[in-house]
């Protein structure tokens, strides 16, 4: 049977399919190495060899080593033209910066996003605020609802870039919290459930700001520096 098509629309085809296979490749092993960086599986400063990452998710390096350049344009990673790939290691300046970006955006973004909400939204990402302090979660588990649920709320202000890049600068403080202690996230959630239910964007505000700089001055003094 016959090409349906001429030889050189088959080949430009194939190429195609190709390059799509490759772009999924790629977008697949970047969630992936985002992921496991985000939960901290990846820790900071281990270091990418590339061979074993390939061959541990299954791809060839040309998706992998892309994902990589993809993760270093997100700060997640740091790559370095003679010692390689490895998972960014954040100074207290790096802290301080990434947390004066949350508080500017963040305030705007739960401002917006809260005084849109109806009745129904209010009521069930209040549900969503207190349950991803649940005591009976792990960590990890604690970390992704917390992740899901200021994705889902901010998602109401109707700014995606603003949301993508505050998700981004969260990817790169929120996994050196994934183990710290939760109890005043817990309080601090609480009252955002408050002013959410009540869809008082202003309170909610305050409410986060405190939140966000409390845990900064942790994270700062952790890494042994101070603010």
């Amino acid at each position: 049977m016959a090409s349906a098509l001429p030889d050189g629309d088959e080949s430009s085809l194939t190429n195609s399919l190709q390059m799509a296979a490759t772009v999924t490749a790629e977008e697949a092993v970047t969630n992936s190495l985002r992921r496991a960086i985000r939960e901290g599986v990846l820790v900071p400063g281990q270091r990418l060899t590339q061979s074993e990452l390939a061959g541990q998710l299954g791809v060839s390096r040309i998706p992998l080593r892309d994902a990589l350049r993809r993760l270093e344009v997100e700060s997640l990673v740091h790559i370095d033209g003679h010692k390689g790939a490895r998972v960014t290691v954040l100074t207290p300046q790096d802290v301080a910066e990434i947390y004066e970006m949350r508080i500017l955006l963040e305030a705007r973004c739960m401002t917006y996003a809260v005084d849109n909400l109806t009745e129904q939204a209010a009521e069930e990402l209040s549900k969503a605020a207190v349950g991803s302090e649940d005591d009976s979660l792990s960590p990890g588990e604690a970390f992704n609802r917390r992740r899901s649920f200021y994705g889902d709320l901010y998602h109401h202000a109707n700014r995606p870039r603003m949301r993508r890049t505050i998700m981004q600068l969260r990817d790169n403080v929120d996994r050196y919290h994934l183990l710290s202690d939760r109890a005043h996230a817990h309080h601090a959630h609480q009252e955002l459930a408050d002013a959410i239910s009540q869809r008082d964007g202003a309170k909610a505000a305050t409410v986060l700001v405190d939140h966000i700089v409390e845990a900064r001055d942790d994270l700062i003094a952790e890494l042994g520096g101070t603010e």
